[in-house]
């Protein structure tokens, strides 16, 4: 009996010795396991409070970059405000001319027709002003049904006195049959074609012919524009819709016109793709949905 009972105390002692080693083993592993999380607790802060300013960074830098689309498209406008100034500055002075030569006449007769051209001029000026204000228009795309002829006229319109800075550049449009109105912000797409259309110019210092077709590629309408200029580059193909890259001499160019033209196209659920041969010339195609 009293065997026994040596046996069970002992057993008893290993029992309790194994007990401790388990407690001291389960305590060094909570410390481990604390010292783990408040370890983790401050990398995680530390990766927060990055993430925040990697937040606001690029917040900066989509604001900063909007502003520069801003300036660029404005830039572009003041390039077109100075060409506009002859369609505003002719209806002005046939209005002038004709009300001089009211206050001079005591005809009824003439005073009537003079007073009808006045009008008819001042409505063609009116209608040069709000083409212009139109194009200065940089919000959210208003989406609405479309003529593609319609876009091509204006724009070869408002461009004509414009092109006149190149030497020898002659604009020739050909439109394609039976296109469907297309669902975009005209004004968007005009914006993204006097872009094209310029740089189209600039890449032929000789002169040569700008061509302007429309038609339908892969279910989708289009305005192509093709000029004779010098190409692309094969290794800058890929990056010509990137913002600031440009080719163009240093004070020529900020490299954002292409990058404008390709958001403002996703912008109306359209594309814009290119092809273009090295020393033959490029082809841009404004590609939208109808």
């Amino acid at each position: 009996m009293a065997s026994k009972i040596k046996i069970l105390e002992q057993q008893k002692r290993e029992l309790e010795l194994m007990l401790e080693e388990a407690t001291s083993l389960s305590l060094a592993r909570n410390k481990l396991l604390v010292a783990n999380i408040k370890e983790l607790s401050e990398i995680y802060d530390v990766l927060k409070a990055k993430l925040q300013d990697l937040r606001l960074r690029d917040e900066r830098i989509k604001a900063f970059e909007e502003e520069l689309v801003r300036a660029n498209k404005l830039s572009a406008l003041g390039e077109l405000a100075g060409s506009i100034a002859h369609e505003i500055k002719n209806p002005l002075i046939s209005i002038q001319g004709f009300a001089k030569r009211i206050l001079k006449t005591g005809d009824r007769e003439r005073i009537e027709r003079y007073a009808k051209l006045i009008e008819k001029e001042a409505g063609r000026l009116s209608v040069v002003l709000m083409k212009l204000l139109e194009y200065s228009r940089m919000d959210t795309p208003r989406k609405e049904p479309v003529e593609i002829d319609g876009i091509i006229d204006d724009t070869v319109l408002f461009m004509e006195h414009h092109l006149t800075r190149f030497k020898n550049i002659a604009v020739s449009v050909e439109k394609g049959r039976d296109v469907p109105p297309v669902m975009v912000d005209k004004i968007h797409v005009q914006q993204a074609l006097v872009n094209i259309i310029i740089n189209a110019a600039q890449s032929m210092p000789q002169g040569g012919t700008i061509r302007i077709t429309s038609g339908i590629e892969d279910a989708k309408a289009y305005i192509s524009v093709n000029d004779s200029g010098g190409g692309i580059e094969p290794e800058n193909m890929e990056k010509i819709f990137e913002p600031f890259f440009t080719t163009k001499q240093k004070g020529e160019g900020t490299g954002l016109g292409l990058s404008l033209c390709k958001r403002l196209m996703k912008a109306n659920d359209g594309d814009i793709s290119v092809e273009s041969v090295p020393g033959k010339g490029s082809t841009f195609k404004l590609l939208m949905p109808y």
